[in-house]
């Protein structure tokens, strides 16, 4: 995306946002007190989609970890439990 800021930690685009640089596209729940005080504003609301949990994203076409295929399959399976 072109602009004047591009940032990529959600605490700094927070921050952008509740000193006024523009519209910030973030999660609620890192917003969420900003929303409650009437510090930020939702815009947009009925295109915004709800997304429960987080996303993961990892190299997977690369030989993956012990580690990271473990969290993978662990996040997959409780998924799995949560969507049933």
């Amino acid at each position: 995306m072109k602009g004047r800021l591009t940032l990529d930690d959600d605490g700094a685009v927070v921050s952008a946002a509740l000193g006024g640089a523009g519209l910030a596209y973030l999660s609620e729940w890192n917003v969420s007190d900003a929303l409650r005080t009437g510090q930020l504003v939702q815009v947009l609301g009925d295109w915004t989609p709800a997304e429960p949990g987080v996303c993961l994203y990892y190299p997977a076409h690369r030989h993956a970890p012990a580690s990271l295929r473990a969290l993978v399959a662990l996040i997959r399976e409780n998924l799995s439990r949560v969507q049933k």
